[in-house]
């Protein structure tokens, strides 16, 4: 099940993502919008529903099984707090700095999981593509274009 949530954030996020593109110079205030809440704020929640309830599938999924799944929890955790400022930083219409700060935050996260999983896809004996072309490669070019329309938002203000 795990599998299938990861896949329904990455479409959700690249939709967000075009549709941030698509809007770019037309309406910018729309496109930041778009972005945070589809790539942080839907994203965000469904990790939380990923590594949380489904933690088990989740952990085999990225060849991480464990018995004691604390630090899947507070991932899932912080997944969630993200995923909430992001709803609420655009639902509660919000200045446009605030959304593009949620939304550096999240990428900053987000590059971080990715050179952690670059860093496992690397060290290990067993080379698994899936963690060096999903997990790493497209997380970075993700978290790429989340700090593009963040950046972009707070140097045009």
């Amino acid at each position: 099940m795990a599998g299938i949530i990861s896949y329904i954030g990455m479409m959700v996020g690249s939709i967000g993502i075009f549709l941030g593109f698509y809007y770019l110079t037309s309406n910018s205030d729309l496109s930041l919008g778009l972005v945070t809440l589809t790539t942080v704020g839907i994203v965000g929640i469904l990790g939380f529903v990923r590594h949380v309830i489904f933690y088990k599938s989740d952990a085999k999924r990225l060849g991480w099984e464990t018995d004691r799944p604390d630090w899947m929890f507070e991932v899932g955790f912080a997944n969630l707090a993200f995923g909430l400022m992001g709803v609420l930083s655009v639902v509660g219409n919000q200045v446009p700095h605030t959304q593009a700060f949620v939304l550096l935050g999240y990428a900053l996260y987000l590059l971080q999981a990715a050179a952690l999983h670059g860093y496992r896809y690397f060290t290990d004996t067993r080379k698994s593509p899936a963690r060096l072309w999903r997990s790493c490669i497209a997380t970075l070019l993700y978290a790429g274009a989340m700090a593009f329309f963040a950046i972009g938002a707070l140097s045009l203000r």
